[in-house]
Order: C-alpha cells, then sequence, then structure tokens
C-alpha cells in the first residue's frame, strides 16, 4: 500500500499548495495524512520555523513540531571541512531524517513529502530528491510552472534524468499555467511530453489570487509602516512599478498594469495620485518621507494600502525579488478554493490507485 509520495519540483511550482490541497482532500475520506520536508531554507520569520511547516503543522493539526517535520536547515554554504568531515557529517544528517520519517511514517497511512528548492539541491552529500526518494523507495510526481519553451525543455530533462536513476515517477502537474499559454499546454506541450514517453497527471490554470504574492507579504518582506488601508493586505500584485520618471513617461505603464505596486518617492506626491487612479493594489513609499494628506485621503477612498519604508527605491526593490504567494494557516478561503482547482484538474483517486498497483515496488508499512 502507498505509504509515502514525494512532490518534487523547482522552487516557486507551488509543491506546498498541491501537497495541501491533497492532504486535505484525502482527510476528508478519513485517511491519516501527514506531511515530511526533509530540507528547508525558508523561515517563517516572527517565528523562526519553517513556513511550509508550520502551515502543514497547523492546517492538518499534525502532532509534531515544525522541526521534526522540516529537520535539515541548509544555507547557501553548507560544505565545511575535509572528506571524512563531510562524510560524517551527511550520515549524521541522513540519520537525522530517517529518525523523523519513520515517527512520522509510524504514525500514519500516507506521507507527502516535499522536495527542496531543486530537486539537485545537497547532491554532494547524497541528500539530493532523488537519492531520497530511491532510498525511501517512494514514488514522485514532479510538479512544474511552464511559462516558456525552455521551462518544459528543463522538465524533460528532470524527467530523463529520474528515469534514467529508477526513480519511481508517477507523472507530471503543470502548475500556475498563465491563460495565455494555456491552449499551447494542452495542445502542444502535453503530446510533445507523450512522445517522450513522459506521463502528464494534470494541467493547473493560473489564477491570480494563488499566483501573486499579497501586499501582506510585500509588507513583511518590507517591514514598512502601514499609514492607511491596513484591512485590504489581502490584494494580489501581479506587477511592480517603479514611478520615478515623469508623469507623461510614466502613465501609459500606470495604465497598462493591472493590480499593481507603485513604488516611489515619498515626496512625489503628483506621481502617487496619479497611480492611485489606476487599478493597484499597493502605493510604496521610500525614503522614509510621509506624503502630502491628499494622497492618504486618496487611497482611503480607493481602499489601497499605503507603506511607508526607510530604504530608498533601489533597495526597497531588491528586497521584493523573489518573493511568492505564502498561504498562511488563517487564510481559510484561499486554501479552500486551492484545493477546489487541485482535485478538479488532478485525478488523485487515479494516482493513488496507480502507485498502489505497483506491486513488490513499496515495502510494506510497518506496525
Amino acid at each position: 500500500m502507498l505509504n509515502k509520495l514525494y512532490l518534487m519540483g523547482e522552487s516557486g511550482a507551488g509543491k506546498t499548495t498541491i501537497a495541501l490541497s491533497f492532504a486535505l482532500h484525502l482527510q476528508e475520506k478519513g485517511l491519516q495524512v501527514a506531511y515530511f520536508k526533509p530540507k528547508t531554507a525558508s523561515r517563517h520569520l516572527p517565528l523562526n520555523q519553517d513556513a511550509d511547516a508550520y502551515l502543514m503543522k497547523r492546517t492538518l493539526e499534525l502532532p509534531w513540531e515544525t522541526e521534526q517535520i522540516a529537520p535539515l536547515n541548509f544555507e547557501s554554504i553548507y560544505i565545511f571541512g575535509p572528506s571524512e568531515h563531510i562524510q560524517s557529517s551527511a550520515r549524521e544528517m541522513a540519520g537525522k531524517l530517517e529518525k523523523n520519517l519513520h515517527e512520522i511514517s509510524s504514525n500514519s497511512e500516507l506521507v507527502l513529502i516535499e522536495g527542496g528548492k531543486y530537486p539537485g539541491d545537497c547532491f554532494s552529500l547524497s541528500l539530493d530528491d532523488l537519492s531520497l526518494a530511491i532510498k525511501w523507495q517512494t514514488p514522485v510526481i514532479l510538479v512544474s510552472e511552464l511559462k516558456k519553451d525552455t521551462d518544459l525543455d528543463r522538465l524533460l530533462f528532470y524527467n530523463n534524468l529520474m528515469q534514467s536513476r529508477g526513480v519511481f515517477l508517477l507523472g507530471n502537474i503543470f502548475n500556475n499555467i498563465p491563460q495565455t499559454i494555456l491552449n499551447k499546454a494542452r495542445e502542444v506541450y502535453r503530446p510533445l511530453m507523450e512522445e517522450k514517453g513522459c506521463r502528464l497527471l494534470g494541467i493547473i490554470p493560473s489564477q491570480p489570487m494563488f499566483t501573486f504574492p499579497t501586499v501582506a507579504e510585500f509588507c513583511e518582506a518590507l517591514r514598512g509602516e502601514i499609514l492607511t488601508g491596513e484591512e485590504h493586505l489581502d490584494l494580489p500584485v501581479e506587477e511592480i512599478v517603479i514611478g520615478t520618471m515623469t508623469i507623461e513617461g510614466a502613465l501609459s505603464y500606470l495604465r497598462r498594469a493591472i493590480n499593481k505596486a507603485v513604488i516611489t518617492g515619498g515626496d512625489r506626491s503628483d506621481m502617487a495620485l496619479t497611480a492611485l487612479e489606476t487599478s493597484i493594489s499597493a502605493l510604496i513609499l521610500t525614503g522614509g518621507l510621509y506624503p502630502d494628506i491628499r494622497v492618504i485621503t486618496r487611497a482611503r477612498e480607493r481602499n489601497v494600502p499605503v507603506l511607508l519604508v526607510q530604504c530608498d527605491t533601489y533597495t526597497t526593490i531588491g528586497l521584493l525579488q523573489g518573493i511568492v504567494r505564502q498561504i498562511r494557516p488563517d487564510d481559510a478561503q484561499t486554501i479552500a478554493l486551492f484545493k477546489e482547482e487541485v482535485i478538479r484538474h488532478c485525478p488523485w483517486e487515479k494516482i493513488v490507485a496507480e502507485a498502489n498497483a505497483q506491486e513488490g515496488y513499496f515495502p510494506t508499512k510497518e506496525k
């Protein structure tokens, strides 16, 4: 019987939200579902815990501490000392993973394992996702976000690599697929995948409320002061527009971009007021300069959050690089909607049934 399932993919592909949706769906059917994330590099800043482990613990009501659910934290530099020291450290880390996974799986009917930022991370320590999946004899679903043709090339490469190493790859999920290439994904990418012997389990279209970060996440990253609009921090931010040019030069960009965050100096009231007349999710004022009262008044009328940060515009842009949508445990509506989308586009019962049909591949779960 299937007792583990490994979700792999690159950072931002949506592994966590798919794992959560799958877990909630199976919990509703009466299964005891757990979650395990062997390697992490992310943190929930207020709690100094892995954000994904914290989300899963709270939402699935898991009894283990987040440190057990996500036991190993890797920074960008983790290789120290001579070879024998590295090997000793790797064995110690592998033992820690085995101990925690055994405890979690012994008290669960299914453990969903989420891979790291990239499947190859920690390959030097033999702790990459592929090596762990082989060691734990765990079937794999590869989650990918496709925006351009080279993304498909990279996905096919991963498929080929896994198959050549003997990983049991159940199939692939295309996630967060923009509407502009949705037909291409169905009519071009899917047949190409099948021609290469790669199975596609589902295509999940992009949804702004699932895909894009919120104003709250921008505020957390910038540690800014909220001048107005605290009740609208859940608005999605699809694009960032820098308001450092003249009004005439910026107007076409401001009108074209929707659900945007506009970054401009606190002394640029003309730019701020112009931006507030367009589709805007947040106004970010830099330099620690408080705006003209007209800006605050208009923002309140338009229900637009205004954030004030102390750093300059260039630094602010850097702080916002790489921010992705982070679902929070109290975000019940978004979690429910995403679960519906995942189940609608991915045949989970069929996936589990086919994994269970692979007789002899998986060990029987220890009681």
